[in-house]
């Protein structure tokens, strides 16, 4: 056991890097990191959020459905997690070639590994969960016996999730091993998991949506009965899952069948624990084995001078290299398109299956008139841009164009190519994904709301796309003053990155900026003033074009 203690210590050293957020010399908290003011933020809008949302199921008298909501939530970011950290620690760690070299058995090693998996997803907890269970434990429980419970119940509600998606993602390894490309391998089988993941759920929130009785009761109102029909759905959605269940009504009330649901929730994670380290221990080193032997063997090909040499135009082939270096590495692709389109989906089944119930709940309080009287005006317009400008936020492909090579970055200034040619074909993989966040979520919105206008769609297209080159210009000339060329692995420059709260205080300016147009303009007539906002954003982009073609040089000086 002392051995695996030593190992577990280690991987996690290995696996999650905190070296910025603690001190060296003092070994205390270090206030100036960047990662730990953002870790800050994060926890005080969780516990905002949290206290909100408890106050307004108190005042309705249903806050005990606080716990149904958060264990809905909570299962759905532990099972996507565990498959991220299956894929990433347990079977394609790239210390994994290490360990296999030392004197220890096949159960230790995945004792270990499932260990520092848990370890990570219950750090993850710590800033997001708790906060939000402790919340409702205040305002919604007097019980002192429930914090101490509520603690133990994540572990094992968590410990159980993470250790039935472990098994199952046993099999699905096994299943589709016969791919030969390991990227390729590594993103299908994320996506695989995602859908099965993702399916059941959304079909359980729109059959009891469709179905549900949402009659007016006597002396109860129309937003009451609204918010018990999303409650039963949440509900019914738990059910699926026996563990969440209990947790759920282990943390409802404190009482003596608190005591007996995290009893039987111990139970089944020893069960499924059991299950999982039974059937590892004779197929996870054969699986990492195959893996390694797999996509390390290499086959003499048949060199095809004429492909190879052929004269090709030198933007084109940078251009490409560019988005071949995101795609092929999994790293960059799961934090920079994968996220992406996992949000831009969620995005897309939540409206589709909230906003039909919205509009009806409109129709049942004020009739079919109150959606006549309903005008397109310019603050819907800039609250659709406002909300594109804060996905962009997500992608951060410009923020790291240059420090995502590292000390190669020098090698920029031998390429036979102008520097602001360079400046702007790096930015193409990130306008492309900004794209297709403008296009999905204006999609949306005209399947949505056909009301609006073909002719404002696409207004609202023009000014996403100067936003969306604003925004790549900016992103790119933070990381060029700012770049992190010597970092450990691509995670470092990722997770790392001081330059991502500038990102984030971009994305705040953009808005006021969008909201101080639509105050100015607001006694205008909305084409005037959606003129007003093209030509403001078309002022910015050509300016940053300017300055773009004059100071390239300069902006490039701090990687040469």
């Amino acid at each position: 056991m002392n051995n695996i203690f030593k190992l577990l210590k280690n991987m996690l050293k290995t696996s999650y890097d905190t070296s910025d957020m603690i001190d060296s010399d003092t070994r205390k908290i270090n206030k100036k990191s960047i990662r730990v003011w953002i870790l800050g933020l994060v926890c005080v809008i969780i516990i905002y959020l949290s206290y909100i949302v408890v106050n307004s199921l108190k005042e309705i008298g249903m806050q005990e459905f606080f716990v149904e909501i958060f264990f809905l939530i909570l299962q759905v970011l532990v099972m996507f997690e565990t498959v991220l950290l299956v894929i990433n620690i347990l079977y394609f760690s790239k210390d994994m070639e290490n360990y296999l070299s030392l004197p220890i058995s096949s159960r230790r090693l995945l004792i270990t590994k499932f260990a520092v998996m848990i370890s990570i997803i219950l750090g993850s907890e710590v800033i997001i969960a708790i906060p939000a269970i402790f919340i409702y434990g205040v305002r919604a429980l007097e019980s002192v016996w429930f914090y101490p419970l509520s603690v133990i119940v994540l572990v094992t509600v968590t410990v159980f999730l993470s250790t039935i998606i472990s098994i199952i993602m046993i099999f699905v390894m096994k299943i589709f091993r016969f791919i030969k490309s390991k990227y390729l391998y590594q993103n299908l089988i994320i996506l695989i998991m995602t859908i099965i993941i993702s399916i059941p759920l959304i079909n359980v929130f729109n059959f009891t949506m469709n179905n549900v009785n949402l009659e007016n009761s006597e002396g109860t109102t129309q937003a009451v009965q609204e918010i018990r029909a999303i409650i039963q759905t949440i509900k019914n959605t738990n059910k699926y899952l026996i563990v969440t269940e209990l947790g759920a009504s282990a943390l409802s009330e404190i009482n003596l069948n608190s005591l007996i649901s995290v009893l039987k929730i111990i139970g089944l994670d020893i069960l499924a624990l059991l299950i999982f380290f039974y059937i590892g221990k004779f197929t996870y080193i054969k699986d990492v084995l195959w893996n390694l032997s797999m996509f390390d063997k290499k086959k003499s090909k048949r060199i095809k001078l004429y492909k190879n040499c052929k004269l090709r135009n030198k933007k084109y082939s940078y251009m490409v290299n560019e988005i071949k270096s995101i795609l092929k590495n999994p790293t960059y692709f799961m934090h920079y398109i994968y996220k992406i389109l996992i949000i831009l989906s969620v995005i897309i089944s939540l409206v589709t299956a909230i906003f039909p119930i919205f509009i009806q709940a409109m129709k049942d309080v004020g009739g079919e008139e109150i959606l006549k009287d309903m005008h397109f005006e310019f603050s819907n317009f800039s609250l659709i841009i406002g909300i594109i400008q804060a996905i962009f936020t997500f992608s951060s492909l410009s923020l790291t164009a240059i420090s995502r090579y590292g000390k190669n970055a020098i090698f920029f200034k031998y390429i036979p190519m102008k520097f602001n040619t360079q400046f702007r074909l790096k930015n193409i993989p990130q306008l492309i994904i900004n794209t297709i966040i403008i296009l999905v979520i204006l999609g949306v919105t005209h399947k949505l709301i056909p009301e609006i206008g073909s002719i404002y769609i696409l207004l609202m297209f023009i000014v996403a796309m100067l936003l969306n080159i604003i925004n790549c210009n900016i992103l790119l000339i933070l990381d060029l003053l700012r770049p992190s060329l010597n970092y450990e692995n691509d995670i470092t420059v990722i997770k790392q990155n001081d330059n991502k709260l500038f990102q984030y205080i971009l994305t705040v300016v953009a808005c006021i900026v969008i909201w101080y147009i639509k105050e100015v303009t607001e006694e205008i007539d909305l084409n005037i003033a959606i003129l007003v906002e093209v030509i403001v954003f078309s002022v910015i982009t050509l300016g940053m074009e300017i300055f773009i073609q004059k100071k390239a040089n300069r902006l490039f000086r701090k990687i040469i």
